[in-house]
């Protein structure tokens, strides 16, 4: 019989087991960053990206009714058939395959375990731990990096055929940790397998907790309720699209696409795979010292990133996410007037090129390098959650892969205006989350449905005078719709039900779409 872990040991688990699925992305970008600059038959390895759109589209169009432990069951056993068919490829097309089914498995996993992480997780615990998930993708970045660059050294099939074959480790743990943890109470509501839920929330909520605990009672009505007046709500796709649901799904999804495009739009993935190129190329260094700076600088971003776990919860997603747009805005500037100096005093303003891609990377790591994957699982309702993330992580592979393509031309064509740019573009990006990303630190996932249902009034447009929206703090009105969640589930188990309290959607219905 398989271990019953509860409380904190068994956030301990899952933990560990969303940390393995996400710790496939960057170790891929740890890699290929260091892999482009020793071989020219691997630089097409960027292009073969696209297999993670496909993942991507599996868990959107299956992730509902797999569930969040089997879609990432699934998507580890097709990512590791990518490693194998890699790492012994003996041919080009071997190699692509290899690629393009990684992406396939890749992409699942990593649009799911955000999901199964915030779903099942305690709401005051749940931005935290979300980050020691996502900081597993930085973990694994500057694994890679560091690894690479000591295969380099190797004048064989080891150089790249050793950094590929790992990528089994996190499988393996994956599959492994994934039969110690409970689905998610959240996806088991959504398929009426209350007793399950129950149970699930048992045991996730604390430890030794029985299954009549008042809180077990109270966030299961609670899940349950919210539950039930989405799927009252529910009306044809075309109103979705028009914005004329109560639910404001299309609005929601938008917010965690949004999101994971500008993470890439403002300049990440330009620098992951290109990083040893651009110290090469734009500043002159030999591939040695470009690739033990690439190293370095991984060290760095993977030690600002872990900050994020305190602060997270302590300043809010929105916080981070303008202050890492200005920090971010600011580097770029920096190495553009760096880059265009360059030729006055190669040394010097060389140094201070690097040291703002240093910045950059310790600035993105702590705010934008988090924050999009942890609101991206959150942002959504139960019924879209699984496609938001799918969607959203689509986003972020789609415009990574964008960035990826235009980079390598923009460095060697346009020099230090290329990096003009991308500052350009975190600048613009700062009213578009000050106007309409409202803050979910301190939220139970039922909070964010009640915030964006239309009856609760709630604008789209922030105001400057809405505090409650922007606050760390779980405003009032959230702890009173809770309790009344719970009211309204004991109510009708009492029989004070009536027809005529159902929720009817205000828009008009087509009821010839379905």
């Amino acid at each position: 019989m398989v271990h019953q872990f509860d409380g904190p040991a068994l956030e301990i688990v899952l933990t560990a087991a969303n940390s393995a699925a996400q710790a496939w992305y960057g170790y891929d970008q740890g890699v290929i960053s260091g892999i482009l600059i020793g071989s020219d038959f691997l630089k097409t390895f960027p292009q073969t990206n696209l297999g993670n759109l496909g993942g991507c589209l599996l868990a959107f169009l299956f992730g509902d009714h797999l569930g969040r432990k089997n879609t990432l069951r699934v998507g580890a056993v097709i990512s590791a058939i990518g490693a194998i068919l890699q790492f012994s490829a003996t041919t080009f097309p071997q190699l692509i395959v290899g690629r393009v089914i990684n992406g396939f498995g890749n992409g699942m996993t990593s649009s799911t375990c955000g999901v199964f992480q915030a779903e099942s997780v305690r709401g005051p615990r749940r931005g935290k731990l979300s980050v020691i998930v996502v900081l597993h993708n930085v973990v694994f970045y500057c694994l890679g990096s560091w690894i690479t660059l000591a295969c380099s050294f190797s004048t064989n099939g080891i150089q790249w055929r050793l950094p590929l074959a790992l990528q089994l480790v996190p499988a393996f743990f994956l599959l492994s940790l994934l039969t110690f943890v409970p689905e998610s109470p959240r996806w088991l509501i959504m398929h009426d397998r209350v007793d399950d839920a129950q149970e699930a929330l048992r045991r996730y909520l604390g430890k030794g907790l029985e299954l009549d605990d008042q809180a077990v009672l109270l966030e299961l009505a609670s899940i349950q309720e919210s539950y039930r007046i989405e799927q009252q709500s529910t009306i044809s796709f075309k109103q979705v699209i028009l914005g004329r649901d109560r639910s404001r799904h299309l609005g929601r999804l938008f917010l965690g696409c949004g999101g994971q495009f500008m993470q890439q739009f403002g300049g990440i993935n330009a620098l992951n795979y290109y990083f040893p190129i651009i110290l090469t190329e734009s500043l002159g260094l030999d591939e040695l010292l470009a690739r033990i700076l690439t190293g370095c600088n991984a060290t760095s971003y993977m030690i600002s990133s872990g900050l994020c776990f305190w602060m997270i919860e302590r300043f809010g997603r929105r916080s981070l996410m303008l202050s890492g747009l200005g920090l971010q805005g600011l580097a770029y500037i920096m190495v553009a007037i760096s880059v265009a100096l360059l030729s006055t005093a190669p040394s010097q303003w060389g140094a201070v090129a690097i040291t703002f891609l240093f910045f950059y990377y310790a600035a993105f790591g702590c705010t934008w390098g988090m924050v999009p994957w942890v609101y991206q699982a959150e942002i959504n309702s139960l019924a879209m959650r699984t496609k938001g993330a799918a969607a959203a992580t689509a986003t972020n592979w789609l415009f990574g892969f964008v960035c990826t393509q235009f980079t390598p031309t923009g460095i060697q064509n346009l020099t230090y205006r290329f990096y003009i740019i991308f500052a350009a573009f975190n600048l613009m990006f700062v009213p578009v989350v000050y106007f309409l990303y409202p803050e979910t630190a301190n939220r139970t996932l039922e909070d964010l449905d009640e915030y964006f249902d239309t009856d609760a009034h709630n604008p789209v447009i922030i105001t400057f005078s809405d505090k409650a929206t922007k606050s760390t703090a779980r405003p009032d009105w959230a702890i009173e719709a809770e309790h009344g969640r719970a009211a309204e589930v004991e109510r009708r188990k009492t029989g004070g039900f009536k027809g005529d309290d159902m929720f009817i959607e205000h828009a008009e219905v087509d009821t010839n779409t379905t």
